[in-house]
């Protein structure tokens, strides 16, 4: 009787010094800029560094591999990894990122488009996001990002625009280059026990075309699925492409 009074209070003992884990959520937005105005579809508005006037149809892209850096030195992972945004679905610019350790957290990080292991062909068998498929003999899988519009060439017509981002081939097909990137920014993020934090992620887009490499759509024109050089000038300009706001209560 005694052994058995001594077994139940070890395993209550034992149990009853696990660290109770807390966890909260985050709600993530996404939105647009442009020109320091929000975006506007279907309207010849806009006019980008090299003095292009442009009008944007859609935007249709994926993001993934989200995580958030603790201020203690692990980090959280979003459960879905890969999640696609379009402008004409409104329900797709809201994220819900549950079962997040409830602490304090210094960075927010994910990946634009999908990286090697994500991107595979196949991987996605429903539209929309199956509409986003990249063609085999340029590499297969998915496109990260189609920006679909039109812009005033420089004849003075209105040519069709589509800056679509994947991945890239050399002139033979032979090699193939990975355009994605990760995008990490700095964070001041509370998340509690039971609560429920606002995040907004906003894309600018006029940045894509502004720095380091000036894009001029005369220059590279309005499809670009098969030129590297292009799609290599707007991944070295994501990189302040985005923007992350913590939203206060």
């Amino acid at each position: 009787m005694k052994k058995t009074i001594l077994f139940t209070t070890i395993i209550l003992l034992a149990f009853g010094c696990k660290e109770r884990r807390e966890y909260g959520r985050i709600d993530l937005s996404i939105d647009y800029s442009i020109n320091q105005h929000n975006l506007i579809t279907n309207s010849l508005c806009f006019t980008n560094e090299a003095g292009n006037l442009f009008l944007i149809n859609e935007i249709q892209w994926f993001i993934s591999r989200l995580e958030l850096h603790s201020v203690k030195g692990d980090w959280a992972e979003y459960n879905d990894n890969a999640h696609y945004i379009d402008t004409d679905i409104p329900e797709s610019h809201a994220l819900c990122w549950n079962n997040i350790p409830a602490g304090q957290y210094d960075k927010f990080r994910f990946t634009f488009g999908l990286n090697e292991n994500d991107n595979r062909t196949g991987r996605f068998v429903n539209p929309p996001e199956s509409n986003m498929f990249w063609p085999d003999p340029l590499g297969g899988g998915y496109h990260y990002m189609k920006l679909n519009g039109k812009w005033c060439a420089d004849n003075g017509e209105l040519a069709p625009l589509n800056v679509h981002l994947g991945i890239g081939q050399n002139a033979d097909h032979s090699t193939f280059y990975q355009n994605y990137f990760i995008v990490e920014q700095p964070v001041a993020l509370t998340i509690a026990e039971n609560q429920s934090q606002s995040v907004r992620l906003t894309m600018v887009i006029d940045n894509w075309f502004r720095n380091p490499n000036l894009y001029d759509f005369d220059i590279w024109g309005g499809s670009i699925m098969q030129n590297q050089a292009a799609q290599q000038a707007l991944k070295e300009n994501g990189g302040d492409v985005f923007q992350i706001q913590v939203i206060r209560p």
